[in-house]
């Protein structure tokens, strides 16, 4: 009887430090790994450099890495055992997503809907067109309350 393919989601953290030949290092290696088993990977996404909330194997900053995947029992097994040993991660977790979860939403966005422009209105500028005399009003009356002071102690 065949094993069930499960989706898991994994996200594990190398050093900040790490470089690009570093990351791919292990990327090749769960690649191989998934090959090897027939895992198959859908989704893999890099965060970036975050600052750690705590120190993690005297390491301040991780780089964060998120990969979603379907494989059996024996090859998630198999992925956390090389994770556990590498120096090249230094903390991850995985979670076992839902049955029917759709793979088709983990598609990157397009890069026009994420670097969309701010649409500044005309209400807006109304908007701050009215608040600047209010406070030039206050600034006046504090001058002028400044030239009583002034004229009372003179």
């Amino acid at each position: 009887m065949a094993e069930e393919m499960r989706k898991y989601e994994l996200l594990y953290i190398h050093p900040g430090t790490l470089d690009d030949e570093g990351v791919k290092k292990v990327d090749d290696r769960l690649a191989e790994i998934a090959e090897r088993l027939g895992a198959r990977v859908f989704y893999r996404d890099d965060w970036g450099v975050k600052t750690l909330a705590y120190r993690v194997k005297k390491h301040l900053e991780g780089r964060y890495i998120l990969m979603r995947f379907a494989a059996t029992i024996e090859c998630l097994q198999e992925f956390e055992r090389h994770l556990k040993i590498m120096d090249e991660v230094i903390k991850f977790i995985t979670v076992r997503l839902p049955d029917d979860y759709d793979e088709s939403k983990d598609q990157p966005a397009e890069a026009d809907e994420v670097a969309a422009e701010p649409v500044v209105t005309d209400d807006v500028e109304a908007e701050v067109e009215e608040e600047t005399p209010v406070v030039a009003e206050v600034a006046e009356t504090k001058t002028e309350t400044e030239t009583e002071i002034g004229a009372e102690t003179e």
